[in-house]
């Protein structure tokens, strides 16, 4: 039941996100209307769908593809949040493909993952899972407007001003709402860390074992918190910090992959 519902929000992201893609071409007011309504109703079927496999596992994703599903669900959610706060459906032509770059895997992927211990399955898990699977989304968003500033920035430069030029917002607005995300992220991937630890040395006593995903969260989180310092105190902006941005995401990618190193196909 849960597969079907998540397969039902998939599609209505995909048609959403052609709708988006048009809107890029002819900015007709309906697109936008039908594209945010195929948003809300596929989060509602997806948050439906994630909440019913949960509810069966403690509130905690236990395998791959429901991480996955949890930062697609998290990454429209914030673009939701970010469209009824600025108005700038164009947003939508870059997150709900990179969403569903995210879903599709987490849509034919499912379990494999070995069952948690009862020394690891804390109340806190949930609280750690959740702010680290929020803060990926987050990042995940910046690295989309760090593309769009890309393009936008390659038009400018080259004194192509095409179609995009004309539909994607200021390079000042990009810049900025990529500092606010990358800005919450920080704080969210800082408050994973500390709760990490925590849990880790709570299950075996050793505060930190070096695994692959605690290095790539670890180099992940120096990486944003030197694009933040240069921000403040060298006014580093721009394509240096779009490029920095996605290459931190990718680290943050590595981290929850390695996080589910199990999985299985569905058949």
């Amino acid at each position: 039941m849960s597969h079907a519902l998540l397969s039902l929000a998939c599609h209505a992201y995909g048609l959403a996100a052609v709708f988006y893609l048009v809107y890029l071409v002819r900015q007709w007011r309906l697109l936008t209307v039908a594209a945010r309504a195929l948003v809300a109703s596929g989060l509602v079927l997806h948050g439906v769908a994630l909440g019913m496999d949960l509810t069966q596992q403690g509130g905690v994703p236990q395998g791959l593809g429901q991480g996955l599903s949890a930062v697609a669900l998290l990454l429209l959610a914030i673009f939701v949040g970010l469209d009824l706060r600025y108005r700038t459906p164009v947003l939508g032509a870059f997150l709900t493909p990179l969403a569903l770059t995210v879903l599709v895997p987490g849509v034919l992927i499912s379990g494999g993952a070995s069952p948690l211990s009862a020394a690891v399955l804390r109340p806190l898990l949930p609280v750690h899972i959740t702010i680290a699977l929020l803060g990926i989304a987050a990042f995940a968003v910046a690295s989309g407007i760090a593309v769009m500033y890309l393009l936008m920035e390659r038009q400018m430069k080259g004194k192509k001003f095409g179609l995009l030029f004309a539909r994607l917002p200021s390079l000042d607005f990009m810049d900025d709402l990529n500092r606010r995300l990358v800005v919450a992220g920080f704080i969210l991937l800082s408050i994973t860390l500390v709760t990490g630890s925590f849990l880790s040395n709570h299950a075996d006593g050793v505060f930190w074992q070096w695994r692959p995903t605690e290095v790539a969260t670890l180099i992940a989180w120096l990486v944003f918190g030197a694009v933040l310092g240069a921000r403040m105190l060298s006014g580093w902006q721009g394509r240096r910090v779009a490029w920095v941005t996605m290459a931190g995401f990718g680290l943050l990618l590595v981290s929850l992959v390695t996080s589910y190193p199990q999985m299985r196909m569905v058949p």
